[in-house]
């Protein structure tokens, strides 16, 4: 009989950690969304025309600088987070629910009014979320943790376009 309890709670455990039940979320924040560029472009300022300083123009005055927000790809995902399982905090804005007034589909942003104002968030600041069992939505001025499998396939809708889908099995009050 022992032995039986024993089998048993291993083929728990081992079906657990295979289907992910058991598995802690990644915790995400917006900018882990965002893939960096291969070779960030640089800009320069222009050198002066000699006018100015008494330069006679042998000078290059031009500096090379790297754009801070200029080598981040704002249109496409992180493609090593499709299929992970994680938890991203941010707002809510249903789109579609029954007549209860229970969400099954809403966008996921990074600050409060995005999407309902424009212009959208880019594509990969916006996850499209489902879920199986309905949430009630009692404030849009909450944040909200959700958590679930993340995938990098692109929904366009009524408000935007986005870049990721989660299928997200737990939503939870934010508390600062």
């Amino acid at each position: 009989m022992e032995f039986r309890r024993t089998l048993l709670a291993a083929v728990t455990v081992a079906l657990m950690a295979s289907t992910g039940v058991a598995k802690e979320p990644e915790e995400l924040i917006w900018d882990d969304m965002i893939p960096r560029l291969e070779s960030p472009p640089k800009s320069a300022l222009p050198a002066p025309d000699g006018g100015l300083g008494g330069s006679n123009g042998d000078t290059d005055y031009s500096i090379e600088f790297e754009d801070p927000f200029i080598d981040w790809d704002f249109s496409n995902p992180v493609k090593s987070l499709d299929g992970k399982y994680v938890k991203l905090p941010g707002f809510i804005v249903p789109l579609e629910s029954d007549e209860g007034g229970l969400l099954n589909e809403f966008l996921l942003v990074p600050y409060y009014g995005a999407c309902i104002h424009t212009p959208a968030p880019p594509p990969n600041q916006i996850v499209y979320i489902t879920l199986d069992e309905p949430f009630n939505l009692i404030s849009m001025y909450d944040a909200f943790w959700i958590t679930g499998t993340i995938r990098t396939q692109s929904y366009a809708g009524l408000f935007a376009d986005t870049v990721y889908r989660m299928e997200a099995d737990k939503v939870e009050k934010y508390e600062w």
